[in-house]
């Protein structure tokens, strides 16, 4: 092969390998700088200083991804742990025993998790979107902090007036993650559904919930299986007013309001996972 075929040909071979370069997993990143490292080329002329140059920027480039998204994973850690302390100051308001943030968000997991699997709503249950909704769940009861104390930890039966009260910790939490959303000023998944979760969570699927009275399909699906989780998990907890319910008990009360209080499609998914539901109500049992 004469000189400038040789060249050409190592141009073509490293313009080849540009194109199949792939950034976009660990793995494909380690097979990408293998492939430019097969290459080999020894021309001993600028085509090997290009090829030089563009195996010393590829490499830089895999070490800023794998730096970012290192921070990226940090910055996550740390809004998920700010997350989970500021919904476990609200929740210890109401003195309720056990870890009641991550308990709900434990559920409303398994229960998205066994919908995926089983292709409900399979046009929305992507993996990002299940972890956009169990990292907001904690956020669900956040409109509590506008409830007064005396509401919240009242032993006995809410008056009427009372209760529609309590009922506002949907909207007054709506009303936190909107002011959250005009800070941030970009559209953001995560705070969407911490939204709709705040204020969808006791929308019934018959329309009898509050605060819209949204039936069907119009409540969000994240609410839609925060009714389940968050309902389950009221069940089986003690709390000021009552003991708890037994597992089987609380399991019973949800497979009945499948179709009145709760939307079916969540609720089927709910028992096909109740193996996984009860090992993690057995683990999380008020003392």
């Amino acid at each position: 092969m004469d000189g400038g075929a040789e060249d050409r040909a190592s141009i073509n071979s490293i313009a080849d390998a540009a194109l199949r370069v792939n950034y976009t997993t660990p793995q494909t990143r380690e097979e990408s700088m293998a492939m430019l490292e097969g290459l080999d080329i020894h021309t001993g002329d600028e085509i090997e200083h290009l090829y030089e140059a563009y195996k010393r920027a590829s490499a830089d480039t895999v070490r800023y991804i794998g730096e970012v998204q290192r921070k990226t994973e940090q910055i996550t850690r740390l809004q998920n742990g700010l997350v989970l302390v500021l919904a476990d100051m609200v929740e210890s308001r109401d003195q309720c025993t056990g870890d009641r943030v991550r308990k709900t968000a434990a559920y409303a997991g398994i229960i998205l998790r066994q919908m995926k699997k089983e292709g409900i709503y399979a046009d929305r249950l992507t993996d990002e979107y299940i972890a956009e909704v169990v990292s907001s769940a904690p956020l669900h009861d956040v409109g509590k902090i506008a409830v007064s104390d005396t509401i919240l930890n009242k032993p006995g039966r809410l008056t009427e007036e009372e209760f529609k009260t309590m009922q506002n910790h949907t909207t007054e939490g709506g009303k936190v993650i909107e002011k959250a959303m005009a800070l941030v000023a970009e559209e953001s998944e995560y705070l969407t559904e911490a939204k709709n979760l705040a204020t969808g969570h006791h929308e019934k699927w018959n329309g009898k919930g509050y605060p819209l009275g949204l039936k069907g399909e119009e409540i969000p699906l994240s609410a839609r299986v925060m009714a389940v989780a968050d309902v389950f998990d009221a069940l089986v907890s003690r709390r000021s007013y009552k003991e708890p319910f037994s597992i089987d008990k609380a399991i019973e009360i949800i497979r009945h309001d499948a179709g009145s209080h709760f939307d079916p499609n969540v609720v089927r998914a709910f028992l096909d996972a109740e193996e996984e539901i009860r090992r993690t109500a057995e683990l999380n049992m008020d003392i």
